[in-house]
């Protein structure tokens, strides 16, 4: 069934009563007619009833065609303005056309078919504005998740803008707070850094670092996605870890992998399905023995770099994420070495070595991450930071931080 085409509210004003019902019985059937017999009257009308085209005539006793459209465009400036004149009303007509008063005049006497083609075009226009209007508040609303890219906002918007930053600015206290704390940090790690920048406000990137026993457990991952989705992916990693280790009897760190694997998979509800987005996280993890002296390291992308007397031994991680995975479920794998006094070992993700810079704006690259840290590995561990850091800025320049980045740096020593 095709629906009916709307009949568009019409607000025609003429003080001589003849005219009025001849407009009325010409376009009834086409249009919803409103009459009125002056400018005062017409304004009572429209102040009850949506009108979206008025039609006067120019010559009225109390107030001229001119002079109630006037009032019109500053009262309803989104309806449609038509005045009806004779030929000797025309320098009135061109001045408030001139003033955007009204969008046609209609010469006397009126033809049916002429004066219904300038009628309907005047509802294409006011349609016309309508939708543009409607697509401009779309695109004010589409832009609050924008925040930092919109320039201008009216009062409200700002007010959302604010409560929204706040927001992810309370997720990011959250998301800190649960990271140990610097003193524990310290106690358990005398000499480490971590280098944390966000490329938003809150990261996907994320360290752990806890302690039984005599072994300390230290891993730094990448959440699928950053900003708020990121972080809400690593509060998820820390609290999973801190419940794997504390009910683990024998520490291996691939089965903390395998662990958190499965717990990840059954919080997020994976199913292996093709089209399911392939939420998890890629992580570095090492437990470290300070009594034995061992270092066990099992990674899901990740690998671990060790510096030792000037010599850089990558250790990789196993191809295969944090979550589900195309490929058949096989463990992760257990790396064990025997750490020596004053090794010092880094994790880290990929937002350093995939960052755009330089002169030829490429990214930074793994073989430049290895020599700068061969480079500077020996320099106490908050100066390694600092380099760190410089060498980053220096690299991105004028360019946008593509990633989250984190690296985390822990010097071994046993006197």
């Amino acid at each position: 069934m095709v629906a009916a085409k709307p009949k568009y509210p019409i607000l025609y004003i003429d003080d001589e009563e003849n005219n009025l019902i001849s407009f009325k019985s010409t376009f009834r059937r086409e249009y919803n007619i409103h009459v009125a017999t002056s400018g005062q009257q017409g304004l009572e009308i429209m102040e009850q009833n949506e009108i979206h085209l008025v039609i006067t005539d120019q010559r009225m006793a109390e107030m001229t065609g001119v002079e109630f459209l006037g009032k019109v465009m500053f009262l309803y400036p989104d309806c449609m303005r038509m005045i009806m004149t004779g030929f000797s009303d025309m320098d009135a007509i061109i001045q408030a056309i001139n003033k955007g008063n009204i969008y046609r005049y209609i010469a006397k006497p009126w033809n049916r078919e002429e004066l219904k083609i300038t009628i309907d075009s005047a509802f294409e226009v006011y349609n016309l504005k309508s939708q543009n209007k409607h697509l401009i508040e779309d695109l004010k609303e589409a832009n609050l998740n924008l925040e930092q890219k919109v320039k201008e906002r009216t009062r409200q918007i700002e007010q959302q803008s604010r409560n929204i930053t706040d927001s992810i600015h309370y997720a990011s206290r959250i998301q800190t707070a649960l990271m140990l704390p610097s003193e524990e940090l310290d106690r358990l790690l005398p000499s480490h850094f971590i280098l944390n920048k966000p490329k938003d406000i809150v990261s996907g990137d994320y360290y752990w670092v806890s302690h039984k026993d005599n072994r300390i457990i230290v891993a730094v991952a990448d959440c699928t996605g950053h900003g708020v989705p990121g972080a809400f992916m690593s509060i998820m990693g820390i609290n999973l870890l801190n419940e794997i280790v504390s009910k683990t009897g024998t520490l291996r760190a691939n089965e903390v992998l395998n662990e958190l694997r499965d717990h990840l998979i059954k919080s997020l509800g994976q199913t292996g399905h093709r089209y399911e987005a392939k939420d998890g996280m890629e992580m570095a993890l090492c437990v470290v023995d300070m009594e034995s002296k061992q270092l066990q390291f099992s990674g899901a992308f990740r690998p671990m770099y060790l510096l030792r007397k000037e010599e850089l031994i990558e250790t990789k991680g196993d191809r295969m994420p944090i979550g589900i995975y195309n490929e058949e479920e096989v463990s992760f794998t257990n790396k064990e070495i025997q750490i020596q006094d004053n090794d010092v070992f880094y994790l880290f993700t990929d937002g350093y070595v995939d960052q755009i810079g330089g002169p030829n704006k490429k990214t930074f690259k793994s073989r430049n991450f290895k020599k700068l840290l061969k480079d500077i590995y020996q320099r106490p561990l908050k100066e390694q930071k600092a380099i760190l850091e410089k060498e980053h800025k220096t690299w991105r320049s004028d360019m946008e931080q593509i990633d989250d980045i984190m690296i985390m740096g822990v010097k071994l020593s046993f006197s």
